[in-house]
């Protein structure tokens, strides 16, 4: 053996990388969805804002987007809208991840005072 030459095994480090990417695509795949949940939960919130806005004032809703639910309730003077979507992960191995991502918001009903001619708006989203 020559001086200062380790002997190493390059088999070995082929092999633990093979078994360790696809470790890594999946954690990285479950890291990327995990993100993209506060995404879909700012664009819930945008349509159960809205869409509590539009019943405040008397207006149908708009339609959610495909794969999202709309719940529209009344509350005394309050409308309340609730936004619901189950997210699954892109990868077939974290099926059994399934979450519902749920956002609400609340409006006061539009009072128009018919003496004044002016518009009580009192709208209020949380």
């Amino acid at each position: 053996m020559r001086r200062g030459h380790i002997p190493s095994d390059h088999g070995s480090v082929t092999v633990e990388l093979a078994m360790g990417l696809p470790v890594l695509v999946v954690i990285t795949a479950f890291a990327v969805w995990a993100a993209s949940l506060g995404a879909t939960y700012v664009r819930a919130l945008d349509v159960a804002q809205t869409a509590a806005r539009q019943a405040a004032r008397g207006e149908p809703p708009s339609p959610p987007p495909s794969g999202m639910s709309l719940r529209l309730q009344t509350e005394g003077d309050l409308v309340r809208a609730e936004v619901t979507t189950l997210q699954r992960p892109p990868v077939p191995v974290l099926s059994g991840f399934e979450v519902t991502v749920r956002a609400d918001a609340t409006a006061a009903y539009e009072q128009i005072n018919s003496g004044a001619g002016q518009i009580n708006s009192g709208v209020g989203d949380r």
